[in-house]
């Protein structure tokens, strides 16, 4: 069985493996056998645990487990004190009550390192007419266009316009943007592709099944790359498909490390206003950086985090689905964020937050967005806060991250097979594969056309950062960390109507200078 298998068979029972944990079931010999025997004991396993980690299924292959509690994500705060939970409203009168203890983290003795490198605040001059749209594609093409003439495999691609002057039956390479994508009563698919020089129908047919695959992921608006036959017609040249190939990632990307040993943790979708919000939760993570958890351990993991990364809705918003007014705490924005700003001044005060926007708070609903404005939210710019746009390139002591919320997931799920919402790194890695956080227009996520496209991956980041879709999630991919940083809200009736189930109160907290990430759970 191969590494994707094996990952997929936990997947496919609402279970994740840690890397550990995957290092040990492959070095077994019959590692199909051994996987079912941990999913056996898992089933009968009461109160089984999300994250499977290496030493459950040491436990389990060594007759440890029979029928008792798994072991959460690799760091786990231990279990609080039964207590009755106050009405949410009593919030303020409760932040004082967070103990001050003798805690010394380590980061406080290390200056924040913090480059803000690509970001559309303050920098929004578009109009929003025809020409800007025109101009904001142009960019796109060129830009992805480049990318792909420095594959191998692509560098010799021609101009669109230059195929009429070719043989019947050459193989070509033609780069360009999809116009459209159909699929014919046969079974067959045509995809219309153009450049600053043309147009040209590229036709995949059903009897490869591998070439059928890739077409099912060609979505409109991207730029990719095709190696196919020349057909000539009546109507001008044709293209039949051999391949289908994206700008993608480097298949090897040295990793930029940090010089100090300081950590960041990553989060999003707190939700603040909603009733759903996961206050306890929430308030144990703050303890936990405040070095008010017992453990050595854990109060050496957490004295190292310099930087809290919080990857957009920091609050529920007003109006943004269907019915939301039911399901609000507080009903008014500037309220949401003030109560917002009391939670997040209990953060050590070494730690700098980062605070990026989402699709329910408030700014443009179109992408890019700038920083959530003072105006709005004036208590988290009294944080020891950096305040900035949607999506966002920084870099945090040297480490190179990419920070969206991830509006456009709702687009790409909906248009590519084998993509759902309740597995979050999935849509991210397409978009890593297709450079761009945004492809498809017209769909839900709306687009400003700024004077270049701020959606392209141009670079490659060591971290790329999403929510958006409420399900912790978190793989490698081509060097990079990818991680979908879930959320801390319960589900919703709009989330009970998308099919989500939301993973609420877990964190990931990645190591700057090693690259590893420690998943705590909260919940």
């Amino acid at each position: 069985m191969d590494e994707r298998a094996l990952v997929r068979k936990f997947m496919d029972a609402d279970m994740q493996l840690t890397k550990g944990a995957l290092e040990v079931l492959r070095g077994r010999e019959d590692v199909d056998a051994v996987a079912n025997q941990v999913l056996l004991a898992l089933r009968e396993t009461e109160g089984r645990p999300f994250m499977i980690t290496a030493d459950f299924i040491t436990k389990v292959l060594e007759g440890g487990v029979r029928g008792q509690q798994g072991q959460l994500p690799q760091v786990q705060p231990p279990a609080p004190p039964v207590e009755v939970k106050p009405e949410p409203s009593e919030v303020e009168k409760r932040l004082p009550e967070l103990a001050h203890v003798k805690f010394k983290p380590a980061a406080a003795e290390h200056e924040s390192r913090i480059r803000v490198l690509k970001d559309i605040t303050g920098k929004s001059y578009s109009e929003g007419e025809l020409k800007d749209f025109v101009g904001l594609f142009k960019d796109r093409y060129e830009r992805l266009s480049r990318m792909l003439q420095k594959r191998e495999d692509l560098y010799d691609a021609v101009p669109i316009s230059s195929l009429g002057n070719l043989a019947d039956g050459r193989l070509v390479k033609v780069i360009g943007m999809v116009s459209q994508k159909r699929e014919s009563s046969a079974g067959n698919v045509m995809i219309e592709l153009e450049d600053p020089t043309g147009r040209i129908s590229a036709f995949v047919f059903k009897g490869s099944k591998a070439l059928m695959q890739k077409a099912a992921e060609v979505v409109p608006d991207e730029v990719i790359g095709v190696v196919a036959s020349l057909r000539s017609g009546d109507r001008g040249p044709r293209l039949f498909v051999r391949d289908i190939i994206w700008p993608d990632l480097p298949v090897r990307h040295e990793l930029h490390r940090a010089e100090d040993p300081v950590c960041a943790a990553l989060i999003s979708d707190l939700h603040v206003g909603s009733e759903m919000f996961v206050e306890d939760m929430f308030l144990k993570f703050v303890k936990w950086l405040r070095g008010e958890e017992d453990g050595v351990g854990q109060q050496e993991l957490a004295s190292k985090v310099k930087y809290l990364v919080i990857a957009g809705d920091i609050v529920d918003g007003i109006g943004v689905y269907p019915q939301q007014e039911k399901e609000l705490l507080i009903n008014d924005i500037y309220k949401q964020y003030d109560t917002a700003a009391k939670l997040l001044s209990q953060v050590p005060e070494h730690i700098t937050i980062i605070i990026a926007p989402g699709n329910h708070d408030a700014v443009r609903p179109s992408e890019p967005q700038p920083a959530i404005s003072e105006r709005v939210a004036g208590g988290l710019y009294e944080l020891n806060s950096v305040m900035v746009g949607n999506p966002v390139w920084l870099s945090l002591h040297g480490v190179s991250f990419l920070v969206y919320h991830g509006r456009s997931f709702d687009d790409i799920i909906a248009t590519m097979p084998g993509l759902n919402r309740q597995k979050s790194t999935p849509p991210m890695i397409r978009l890593l594969q297709k450079r761009h956080l945004a492809p498809i227009y017209g769909g839900r996520t709306a687009m400003s056309p700024e004077q270049q496209d701020y959606l392209v991956i141009e670079d490659v980041p060591d971290v790329f950062h999403c929510g958006h879709i409420h399900v912790w999630g978190y793989e490698r991919y081509r060097d990079v960390s990818v991680v979908n940083s879930g959320t801390f809200q319960e589900r919703t009736r709009y989330m009970q109507q998308l099919g989500v189930r939301p993973t609420p109160g877990i964190v990931s907290v990645l190591d700057l200078q090693t690259h590893q990430t420690k998943v705590i759970s909260f919940a």
